[in-house]
């Protein structure tokens, strides 16, 4: 018969390399939530910075169209036809035109 040797196995403290691990796996899952309670807290604050600059266009672009309206309204012809009678202009009905007695160019 063969004999066999029985290991047996020490149930004693752990080894000192796997503390060491285990500090180093804590550390790092510390560090890394961390950088993302970081990260996080600059993604709201930038989100809340461009829902500013949104809110910012969008009031320029209404008093942009209210402006080009206003340019439309000064330029029209009813509004210029209304400001020349109340400076006491009046429409003509006559037309002038005057014609040089010599041609300007000659051929």
């Amino acid at each position: 018969m063969l004999k066999t040797k029985n290991k047996k196995t020490k149930k004693g403290p752990t080894p000192p390399v796997f503390k060491n691990n285990l500090a180093v796996i804590v550390v790092v899952v510390l560090v890394l939530a961390l950088a993302q309670l970081v990260i996080a807290h600059d993604l709201a604050s930038l989100g809340e910075k461009v829902r500013q600059a949104e809110k910012i266009a969008t009031i320029k672009e209404q008093e942009n169209k209210f402006l080009v309206e206003e340019i439309g309204r000064m330029g029209s012809l009813a509004r210029v036809s209304s400001s020349a009678s109340q400076l006491g202009l009046v429409r003509t009905t006559q037309v002038l035109h005057l014609v040089p007695q010599v041609p300007v160019a000659l051929k």
